[in-house]
């Protein structure tokens, strides 16, 4: 194998993965039972690969979400992936109401059987398939149980797969909770994948999803795991980490992705681009060479995102903003230690932010507020893919869910970035 199929992040199945009880195991309950399943944590950390290992193509249908999908977007892809021939109903009038229709209503072809058919079970495949017929049915493309008659109509039994659900508008990700529920009913299935890092995201949406669906977190990582990561890679390459493996999982900050793509860079710094015929050892200059590499790597993007996240404009001529998104930058770059598992919470982050403010007393609880509660949807509307941020009502807490942002803020100068930021006016 080559050293980039062995480590590294990849949409293709990586020979360094390694199955962990508590997600692989619940994961493949998962599958045997009629339940959605929703898959959840930080960027990079595992999510894609999971589905990824334990299900073929023939298994599945996948759509990617993006801030402009709706439901009825994902059900047309479905559909279509399906090769379900459908006709969307044209609508002439121009009224709002009716404009409001224009691709709800389609008329899709259904299979129906002729009449010896159902009894023919010794026939052969091919006279059964010249008996089948279809028509074409009236449905309405944005109704889950409209979708779901389809479906089964066309004996559909795979999985459906939402990649990147985080990217919905917020009452897209609502009408979808809602959706579910009927999809369960006829058990067509779901499985979610999104960025955030806490449980119950879509039984906030709707309660009755409760005890519903089955949640799996791909994090926490432990060391035991990176050792294990390790040393299937070793094996598969015929090389050593032994001197820089705890150096480079204090650099990886709990995260896989960054721990799978330094394994990769230190092998490529080590020429190592393959299988070696005898066992070679990967130097602390090649861990070296590896950071440097990914800091390069992860600046441009990250760099981008903090600029777009503090900006802030002024809707009216005598407004004065208090740009809380930059000075919550400024107190994130100034904390001593940055705590990738139990997150920032509420009352240290608007306290912080108050000591460093040059409009301390107007900072309002209120403020911080509409800051936290939106971080997540100001984030996508700016573009900013994958969000940095999450914030967790149940907990009161924020978390950090681009896992690479750890360890491109412990390998760059902040303040010099800091300074590089827009900062507000009049201070």
């Amino acid at each position: 194998m080559r050293t980039i199929e062995v480590f590294g992040v990849s949409n293709s199945n990586i020979g360094s993965y390694i199955p962990r009880e508590d997600v692989d195991t619940r994961f493949l309950e998962g599958l045997q039972r009629n339940k959605h399943i929703v898959v959840f944590g930080s960027s990079k950390q595992g999510k894609t690969a999971l589905t990824n290992k334990h299900l073929q193509e023939k298994d599945f249908v996948r759509v990617n979400c993006s801030p402009e999908t709706t439901p009825i977007d994902i059900y047309k892809s479905i559909l279509r992936q399906l090769k379900v021939e459908f006709e969307e109903e044209k609508v002439s009038k121009s009224s709002t109401e009716e404009s409001a229709k224009v691709g709800l209503k389609a008329k899709v072809k259904i299979p129906f059987f002729a009449d010896g058919e159902a009894s023919g079970e010794a026939a052969a495949k091919e006279a059964k398939d010249k008996q089948t017929k279809y028509k074409m049915v009236d449905y309405n493309l944005a109704l889950p149980q409209d979708i779901s008659e389809i479906l089964k109509a066309n004996k559909f039994s795979k999985r459906i797969i939402l990649e990147n659900f985080h990217y919905l508008e917020e009452s897209a990700q609502s009408d979808m909770a809602f959706h579910l529920r009927v999809f369960e009913d006829y058990n067509i299935l779901f499985i979610v994948l999104g960025i955030w890092r806490e449980k119950n995201r879509l039984a906030q949406f709707n309660g009755d999803l409760q005890d519903r669906l089955i949640e799996i977190p791909v994090e926490p990582w432990t060391k035991e795991h990176f050792h294990n990561v390790v040393q299937i890679g070793e094996e598969l390459l015929n090389v050593s980490f032994e001197s820089v493996i705890e150096n480079m999982i204090d650099n990886s900050f709990d995260s896989i992705g960054v721990f799978q793509e330094l394994c990769k860079e230190c092998c490529l710094a080590a020429g190592i681009e393959s299988k070696q015929k005898q066992l070679q050892k990967i130097l602390s200059a090649n861990l070296s060479d590896a950071i440097k590499r990914k800091v390069e790597d992860y600046s441009g993007r990250h760099i981008r995102s903090l600029e777009t996240f503090v900006e802030q404009k002024v809707k009216k001529a005598d407004e004065i903003p208090l740009y809380i998104a930059y000075y919550f930058i400024k107190y994130l770059f100034g904390l001593e230690s940055l705590d990738i598992e139990f997150g920032l919470k509420r009352a240290d982050i608007q306290d912080g932010i108050k000591a460093i403010h040059h409009r301390a007393d107007d900072v309002r609880s209120s403020d911080m507020s509409y800051f936290l509660h939106n971080i997540t949807a100001s984030q996508i509307k700016k573009n900013i893919i994958p969000p940095l941020f999450d914030y967790d009502r149940s907990t009161r807490k924020l978390k950090v869910i681009d896992s690479t942002l750890y360890f491109f803020l412990r390998n760059i100068d902040k303040a010099e970035l800091l300074e590089e930021l827009d900062a507000p006016t009049g201070i």
